[in-house]
């Protein structure tokens, strides 16, 4: 099986962390990303929600 390498989030994409951050949004990821519950599973990226990574991941706490 292939390893999966780009985000298939369709439309939903534009606000994921990492659109974000090529962007240079920063002010955005900060306040996407103040109290994380979840990380992503292809970038390791860590969020509040899960409509800002491509593959969720709940944190453990």
């Amino acid at each position: 099986m292939a390893e999966q390498t780009a985000c298939s989030c369709g439309e939903k994409h534009q606000g994921h962390l990492c659109v974000l951050k090529s962007k240079g949004l920063m002010d955005e990821v900060r306040h996407l990303t103040s109290s994380p519950t979840v990380s992503c599973f292809m970038c390791g990226a860590e969020a509040n929600s899960a409509d800002n990574v491509c593959e969720p991941v709940p944190l453990d706490k």
